[in-house]
């Protein structure tokens, strides 16, 4: 079994390269104090979990091979038709946080096209590009924080200093994976944190994710599938239908609210 010194600096390591994206092994020598050697072994472990890889000179991180842009492209059609059905959930006079990521963003557009309940709305987020959506089509709180280039967000100290301040009555929050057994999974601490503590403020929790999300394990479980109170999703699998109603929680699909309408 790794000493628990060991797994603070695996999740150190982690860290760093969450905020960076890659880091030379070097770099972790001087920033950890360790030997070039301690260092090797700490990437070759990290490696052999799958959560980075190994490149000339230092790792990146595994979860990062997929740019920003790359993901907005992908599931793009899911994305904005389980935005509709997220949007009409919602109801007047309503403070909602607005998780960061390519859904939010999907999210933050389909309530800039239902103007009428939006502007009875406050939202809060910390998501740079779901900000720059809906400025002037709201009130519009924003969090303040260090810049997580990966996904366009505020992250850090600050922001959540800020977060635990207020009181949300809906947090539509986003995640990288569903895992039946770990639960809501996200591919780093940075942001984990920052979901864990707007969960403790909101009176209720809604994940928006496609159906791809399902039966895939990011780094850190911030989450189980019983914690909030509806997944809106595009489709669900039969099994993460179980999944889901054996933790009490209620699935929301939009492709099956739009076979029902038509």
């Amino acid at each position: 079994m790794t000493a628990p010194l060991a797994e603070e600096r695996l999740t150190r390591i982690l860290d760093l390269l969450a905020r960076q994206g890659t880091v030379r092994t070097v770099a972790l020598t001087e920033h950890l104090g360790i030997s070039g050697a301690t260092a090797r072994r700490d990437l070759d472990l990290l490696a052999q979990r799958g959560l980075i890889r190994k490149v000339h000179g230092g790792a990146a991180l595994a979860s990062q091979d997929q740019r920003y842009s790359d993901r907005q492209q992908a599931e793009q059609g899911a994305k904005a038709r389980l935005a509709a059905a997220t949007v009409a959930l919602l109801r007047p006079g309503q403070t909602v946080y607005l998780d960061a990521g390519t859904t939010a963003l999907q999210v933050a557009q389909a309530l800039r096209r239902t103007p009428a309940l939006t502007r009875t709305l406050r939202v809060v987020t910390h998501a740079i590009d779901v900000a720059y959506e809906l400025n002037g089509e709201c009130p519009l709180y924003v969090v303040g924080g260090e810049v997580y280039g990966s996904t366009y967000s505020l992250t850090g100290p600050d922001a959540l200093a800020t977060v635990e301040r207020y009181s949300y009555d809906v947090f539509l929050v986003g995640c990288t994976s569903i895992d039946p057994s770990r639960g809501l999974t996200n591919s780093n601490l940075v942001e984990t944190h920052q979901k864990s503590a707007i969960m403790r403020r909101a009176a209720q929790s809604l994940l928006i994710a496609d159906h791809s999300k399902w039966g895939h394990a990011g780094f850190a479980t911030f989450a189980g599938l019983g914690d909030v109170a509806a997944w809106v999703t595009d489709c669900a699998p039969a099994d993460a239908r179980a999944a889901f109603g054996a933790a009490g929680t209620r699935v929301v699909e939009a492709d099956t609210l739009a076979s029902d309408v038509t």
